[in-house]
C-alpha cells in the first residue's frame, strides 16, 4: 500500500466487517464512525507526506506510487459496495450510502493530484471504477448528442459505434476507457460533439468523419467503418480512371483535415489520418496494377515497342474535341470529370499532326467560350454526313424495315412524337 498508509489496510478490514451488520444496529453506527476516523488519518496523512518529499524526484515517485495505491483502494472499495445486500426488507443500506461517498472523496483526491501535479499524475495510469460510475453529467449528454445525430439521419454504423464509446464514460466494466488519458480524450469529444450538434443544419456524415479523424479518434470499429463507407463513394464497378480520381479527390480531403488533439484515442496504434491515408495510397496502388494487367498497351507495328496509342483518327486534336463537345451536349458522351476525357485522349488516341498534346492544351481546345472556327465545324460535319451517308447505303434496308414496322403499330403518331400527314 501507499508508503506511511498503515491504516488503508484496517479501513477495508472494518469495512468488511461493517458490512455484515445491520445498519440499524448500535455496532453499525459504532463501525462507521471508526471508519471516518480512519479516512480522515489516511487524508491527513496523505497530504503530510507530500510536503516531506523535499525534492522533486521523490515527489515524483511519491506522487505515482500514491496515485496507483489510491486507484486500487478506491476499486477494492467498489466491489465491496457491489456486495452490499441489504439485512431486510426494509434496510436502507447505510453502508453503501457511507462506501458511495468515501469513492467519491478518493476520486476528488486523484483529480487533486492531476490538477496540482499534472507532470508527474501518470494519465496513462489505470482508470479507477468510481471515475466512471461517478460521471453521471456525462449520460444526458450522451444522449443528447446520439438523438440528434439519429433525428438527422447519419450513418447508422456511426452512430452505433458512437454510442458504444460514449457510453463507456459513465457505464463501469467495459474496455474502451482504460486510462485517465482515454477518459480526458472521450470528455473533450464529448464537448467538440456537442458544439458539432448544435451547428448541425443538416446530415452530413463527411463532415462528421472529418471531425473524428481531427480529432484522431482511432479505435478498430471507426477504421474498419470507414473501410466500408469509402465504398459507397469509389464503387469497384467504376472504371479505373474514375476509381483513381474519387480515391485521389478522397486523399485531398483526408489529408487536408487539421489534427486537433496532440494524442489520439489510441497512443498504441497509428493515427486514424496515417491509417485512412495508407489505404488510399494502397487502393490506388493496386487499381494501377489492375490497369496495367487488364488494359495492356498495344504493341507498335514498326519498332515492336510498347505504344500508348489504340487507334489513331483522321483529324486534329481541336476537331476530335469539338466532335467530343458536340456528343457531350446531346448525351451521347457521359462523364463525370472531362479530366478523364483528356487523359483518355492524351495517351490512348493519335491525332494529325498531334505530338503528345498535354491536357491544359486539350482543356484550353474544349473551353465552352471558345469560339470555334469554322473551317472545324464544317470539317466534322462532313465526317457526320459521310457517317449518315454511309448508313443510308449499306443499311437502308434496314431502315426500311424499321420504319414499315413503326406504321403498323397504334399511335404512331405519339409514339414518334411527330404528326403523321397523309396525302387523301
Amino acid at each position: 500500500m501507499i508508503a506511511g498508509f498503515i491504516h488503508v489496510n484496517a479501513f477495508i478490514k472494518a469495512v468488511s466487517e461493517l458490512k455484515e451488520n445491520c445498519c440499524r444496529s448500535k455496532a453499525y453506527s459504532n463501525g462507521e464512525t471508526v471508519l471516518k476516523t480512519i479516512w480522515d488519518e489516511i487524508v491527513a496523512d496523505l497530504e503530510n507526506r507530500i510536503k516531506e518529499q523535499d525534492n522533486r524526484d521523490k515527489l515524483s515517485t511519491f506522487i505515482k506510487v500514491a496515485q496507483n495505491n489510491l486507484t486500487v483502494f478506491a476499486d477494492h472499495i467498489f466491489l465491496i459496495y457491489q456486495q452490499c445486500e441489504p439485512c431486510s426488507g426494509n434496510c436502507r443500506l447505510e453502508i453503501k450510502d457511507f462506501l458511495g461517498y468515501i469513492g467519491t472523496e478518493i476520486i476528488k483526491i486523484l483529480e487533486s493530484l492531476h490538477n496540482n501535479y499534472s507532470d508527474l499524475f501518470d494519465i496513462n495510469a489505470n482508470a479507477p471504477i468510481w471515475l466512471i460510475y461517478n460521471n453521471k453529467a456525462a449520460i444526458p449528454r450522451h444522449k443528447t448528442i446520439i438523438h440528434k445525430l439519429e433525428v438527422n439521419h447519419f450513418d447508422p454504423e456511426l452512430i452505433l459505434i458512437l454510442d458504444s464509446y460514449l457510453e463507456a464514460l459513465y457505464k463501469p466494466g467495459g474496455t474502451k476507457i482504460k486510462c485517465w488519458r482515454q477518459f480526458f480524450y472521450m470528455q473533450n469529444l464529448v464537448d467538440e460533439l456537442t458544439l458539432f450538434i448544435e451547428s448541425l443544419a443538416s446530415a452530413d456524415t463527411m463532415r462528421l468523419i472529418k471531425l473524428l479523424i481531427g480529432f484522431d479518434f482511432n479505435p478498430l470499429p471507426f477504421y474498419e467503418f470507414f473501410l466500408e463507407y469509402a465504398v459507397t463513394i469509389v464503387s469497384p464497378d467504376m472504371p479505373y480512371e474514375d476509381q483513381e480520381m474519387e480515391w485521389l479527390l478522397l486523399l485531398k480531403t483526408i489529408e487536408n483535415v487539421r489534427l486537433e488533439v496532440k494524442a489520439g484515442y489510441n497512443t498504441e496504434v497509428p493515427s486514424i489520418l496515417e491509417s485512412i491515408s495508407d489505404y488510399i495510397q494502397r487502393e490506388l496502388g493496386i487499381i494501377a496494377k489492375l490497369k496495367s494487367v487488364m488494359a495492356p498497351y498495344p504493341t507498335n507495328g514498326k519498332d515492336k515497342r510498347g505504344s500508348n496509342y489504340y487507334f489513331s483518327v483522321c483529324t486534329t486534336i481541336e476537331e476530335l474535341f469539338f466532335l467530343i463537345r458536340v456528343m457531350l451536349d446531346v448525351r451521347f458522351i457521359k462523364t463525370r470529370y472531362k479530366a478523364n476525357l483528356y487523359s483518355f485522349v492524351s495517351n490512348h488516341i493519335k491525332t494529325d499532326r498531334s505530338n503528345n498534346p498535354s491536357a491544359q492544351y486539350m482543356r484550353n481546345v474544349f473551353g465552352l467560350n471558345r469560339v470555334v472556327p469554322l473551317r472545324i465545324v464544317k470539317k466534322i460535319r462532313f465526317w457526320l454526313v459521310a457517317m449518315i451517308s454511309h448508313i443510308d447505303s449499306n443499311f437502308g434496308d434496314h431502315l426500311k424495315l424499321w420504319f414499315l414496322g413503326l406504321l403498323t403499330l397504334p399511335n404512331i403518331s405519339d409514339f414518334l412524337g411527330i404528326e403523321l400527314l397523309f396525302i387523301p
